[in-house]
């Protein structure tokens, strides 16, 4: 009886040929990514829909068996694949049947659909936050409806995006969370929720479990004082620190993130301690940007080179502390380009994760290229309720992420001798904060 192969009910695949010819696995239950060539994509395509053997498989593509076979066998241990299981089958996520000359109106290649989409379904929140970008200080309430979220879940599973954050506002304050949740259950992709964790309940634990979404819980300082002052509300720090003894009852996988300020910086091992004795998995340090309402309390926020003097205390910590929880740095300071954008640069072109492979949609069904400049009129580049999210994807209105600014363009950056080696330069979105100046020097150099 020949082995039969099928795709992991985990695993979503990827095919990107107009963008470097790329082709992906991506494993959403261990959030790992593994890179394709264009034939071993046809052969995961090919178990995706039923189960076959590698002779089917060949047959089928014109792949010799035993290529498909040694492939298969690899894919299988690293767990993208199974072994004569039980599968009825999944369903491929639908690529965009784009005309090329969609592609071909940008200078830079784009993915199809993002990889990476926060979904923000409140902008109601419990909360006031010195540093929050999405206030409702300056503008109404706004909410999705459930009709809205199930319209966007649907379009973003079909385009297969890989991560889903569900963001807010506070979004367990949505009115209809507890279906939302249960919208998600099914969804095959990897499901966040970033939350302040003082809404959670019995219920809502057991309902993050049941539908396999991972709670990262903001706590931004050791004691309640810290903690409190910094997210506006007495008593929130309590409630936090309740809700991470809730998760680990209920055993739901969680994260911690932590604003660092002026009032932690001296606290951040007090923290992880903390995060490590509530038995969170992640803890993500981050750097305070510059919303509207963060100028507002400026005093809270540390200089650039403060943060650069506390950035090799943090990186020990993750050494000395990599064996009981994860501390990540992926945006601390710096929000990592791609690696293609590195090599752009050297072709004179700048431009960042926003529009390539990510984008954000706000709670009035508006699409952003990014969470820092959600609701800023500058940046909507349109609206779910009269476009689809792939339409508005392919609107000419990214060009400024896809190739529009070259290095040549850069008021300062343009003559600094160490541009081709500089991670801040590509982010325009973090000058336009500072000052308005898409264009514009980092704030360490301004």
């Amino acid at each position: 009886m020949p082995k039969m192969y099928s795709l992991s009910t985990k695993v979503i695949l990827r095919s990107e040929p107009q963008y470097y010819d790329t082709y992906a696995a991506f494993d959403y239950s261990s959030v790992r990514t593994q890179l394709l060539t264009e034939d071993e994509y046809r052969i995961l395509e090919c178990i995706c829909a039923r189960s076959s053997s590698a002779s089917e498989i060949s047959k089928e593509t014109d792949i010799k068996q035993e290529k498909c076979e040694k492939f298969l066998n690899r894919m299988s241990r690293l767990r993208y694949a199974q072994v004569n299981a039980d599968s009825f089958g999944i369903r491929l996520p639908g690529r965009v049947k784009a005309d090329p000359a969609l592609y071909g109106q940008f200078i830079l290649p784009f993915l199809s659909a993002p990889t990476s989409v926060d979904l923000f379904v409140t902008s109601r929140c419990n909360l006031d936050c010195v540093h929050c970008f999405s206030s409702t200080e300056d503008r109404p309430v706004h909410e999705l409806s459930i009709e809205e979220i199930e319209s966007a879940l649907d379009q973003l599973e079909t385009l297969g995006v890989l991560e889903l954050r569900i963001n807010g506002g506070e979004p367990l304050l949505h009115p209809r969370i507890d279906e939302i949740l249960m919208m998600l259950k099914h969804r095959r992709l990897r499901k966040v929720i970033l939350t302040n964790g003082t809404q959670l309940t019995e219920d809502k634990a057991r309902l993050l479990k049941e539908s396999d979404v991972t709670p990262t819980i903001s706590v931004d300082d050791s004691n309640a004082e810290g903690h409190d002052g910094f997210r506006g509300i007495e008593g929130s720090f309590y409630k936090t620190i309740e809700a991470l003894k809730l998760l680990q009852r209920h055993g739901v996988e969680y994260g911690i993130n932590c604003c660092l300020h002026k009032r932690n910086l001296g606290n951040h091992r007090k923290i992880i301690d903390l995060a490590i004795r509530h038995r969170a998995r992640r803890i993500a340090f981050l750097d305070l940007k510059p919303s509207p309402k963060m100028k507002r309390n400026i005093e809270w926020m540390p200089s650039h080179s403060d943060y650069q003097g506390l950035l090799p205390e943090l990186m020990l910590d993750r050494i000395k502390y990599r064996s009981e929880i994860d501390i990540a740095l992926d945006t601390f300071l710096t929000c990592g380009p791609l690696e293609e954008s590195v090599l752009e640069a050297r072709r004179g072109y700048v431009c960042c994760q926003a529009g390539r492979s990510r984008l954000s949609i706000d709670s009035n069904s508006s699409i952003y290229p990014c969470n820092l400049v959600i609701s800023d009129p500058k940046w909507n580049m349109g609206n779910m309720t009269s476009q689809s999210i792939s339409e508005i994807w392919f609107s000419k209105k990214w060009s400024f992420f896809r190739g529009d600014v070259k290095t040549s363009d850069l008021t300062y950056c343009k003559h600094c001798k160490s541009l081709l080696e500089c991670r801040d330069v590509y982010c325009r979105l973090h000058p336009y904060l500072v000052d308005g100046d898409a264009y514009g020097p980092h704030p360490k150099c301004s």
